[in-house]
């Protein structure tokens, strides 16, 4: 009984963390299995819109989830401006208190989608995809090499190769990873 009492009071003691390490970890996990089971790059014109719509709009839903989830959320929204209370434009130190909530809820619903991000530019997948549906870069790779040029840039997803003057430039896995790195230093912070 002792030893339950322990791990409950070091549970209670450290919830926010152990909160926030298990979003992390089922963030993590969603993003690897989505990218698994879903994820198809299409390697041709759509890969640009396709590779950033798997990257981004998940994230985006995971952080408005984060907000309508979070409890303070609805206080601070359905308490606001109640019946028989002034408004918290009135009074300046009630304005500042909602705003310093409202930075809290934002940075709390901010992990999972960091999480998120940082998971799948570490995978690769869905930059490399993007990446090569760029026309940025297929205009930089193939600079006087004709449309087949741009077509194998878009195929670099799914196994094609470049011209091996062009191959130099490219390293896209490396380039999502290292775009990581922000990603995974900002979720140490909050």
């Amino acid at each position: 009984m002792e030893k339950f009492r322990t791990v409950l009071d070091f549970c209670l003691s450290h919830q926010k963390v152990l909160g926030y390490s298990a979003v992390s970890l089922l963030t993590a996990g969603s993003e690897r299995l989505f990218s698994v089971v879903v994820f198809q790059c299409p390697c041709n014109a759509w890969n640009m819109l396709y590779g950033s719509v798997f990257l981004l709009v998940p994230a985006l839903i995971l952080f408005l989830l984060g907000y309508l989830l979070n409890v303070r959320t609805w206080r601070l929204f359905t308490g606001c401006c109640a019946p028989g209370r002034c408004c918290c434009l009135i009074h300046r130190r009630r304005c500042w208190r909602y705003f310093r909530v409202l930075w809290l809820v934002t940075v709390s619903a901010a992990v999972a989608p960091l999480t998120w991000i940082a998971v799948a530019l570490l995978g690769a997948n869905f930059y490399e995809c993007a990446a090569s549906g760029s026309s940025l870069l297929q205009r930089h790779l193939c600079q006087g090499r004709g449309t087949q040029c741009h077509e194998q840039v878009s195929r670099i997803p799914c196994g094609g190769t470049l011209p091996q003057e062009a191959q130099t430039f490219v390293s896209l896995r490396a380039q999502s990873q290292v775009w990581s790195l922000p990603s995974f230093d900002l979720s140490y912070w909050l």
